[in-house]
């Protein structure tokens, strides 16, 4: 082989592999990291590390209300909730969730009940959609793809479960490209049967921050049956690590 061949070869080779790289970069940008868009999305159900929130649940069946009823959650850090029951019918009522672990407190019971996130809580909302809110400490997060939802392009996340506290096994979770903000949410059980959907419809300022204000969840079994869930109202607080201690005699 001539110098001149293999220096022409030399050239050919080192422009391919400067283009596959270049390729290779490109396609790396180009896909979004699904891991800081979901933190970034647990921002809007999630603004302070201590604080307090009122939510009201309103059931409806065939679009007509069906029930309401209202619980003020404290959650400390991202795996400590107390939910005391505030509706007359369920005075004295308590739920408290510790990492993986749940229990319900009943005023005519000694000891508390052990329950599971799935569970439901009212209507089509469970125990884990009112005490479990931070996706990115549940959930491992996958980029799928990017489309339009209404007038938002949003990313597209597949969400899979990476702990037993987990509410639910599998998540399709739309998050809108500009900001990270939730649009839609899909979720799954462990059988891979789509059990309910959600929709996040507004959002508003709470102690100087954007914070989800009210959201959907559908029944994908009774598709005549849906649960509104409105926050009325979210503040950060200092919480006492009593009010989460398991062993509590005087919730009562």
């Amino acid at each position: 082989m001539s110098n001149i061949n293999r220096t022409l070869q030399t050239i050919l080779l080192f422009l391919a592999a400067t283009f596959l790289l270049a390729f290779s970069l490109v396609c790396h940008a180009a896909t979004p990291d699904a891991e800081s868009l979901l933190k970034r999305s647990d921002v809007y159900r999630n603004g302070w590390a201590s604080y307090v929130v009122r939510v009201k649940i309103t059931h409806y069946e065939s679009g007509k209300a069906d029930e309401e009823k209202s619980y003020q959650v404290s959650q400390k850090g991202t795996d400590n909730s107390y939910v005391e029951f505030l509706s007359p019918r369920e005075k004295g009522q308590h739920l408290l969730m510790l990492g993986d672990d749940m229990w319900i407190y009943l005023p005519d019971t000694s000891r508390p009940i052990r329950i599971t996130p799935l569970e439901r809580l009212n209507g089509d909302a469970s125990n884990g959609d009112v005490a479990r809110t931070n996706f990115a400490v549940d959930y491992s997060a996958t980029y799928l793809r990017t489309e339009k939802l209404g007038a938002d392009e949003c990313y597209v996340l597949d969400l899979t479960a990476k702990r037993r506290g987990s509410t639910y096994q599998r998540i399709l979770y739309w998050l809108r490209v500009q900001d990270a903000r939730p649009v839609r949410a899909e979720f799954y059980l462990t059988s891979g049967k789509h059990m309910k959907s959600a929709t996040f419809d507004e959002y508003g300022m709470f102690a100087d921050k954007l914070q989800l204000r009210r959201w959907t969840l559908y029944d994908e079994v009774r598709h005549n049956s849906r649960s509104v869930l409105e926050y009325t109202s979210i503040a950060p607080r200092t919480l006492s690590d009593k009010l989460f201690y398991q062993g509590r005699t005087d919730r009562f």
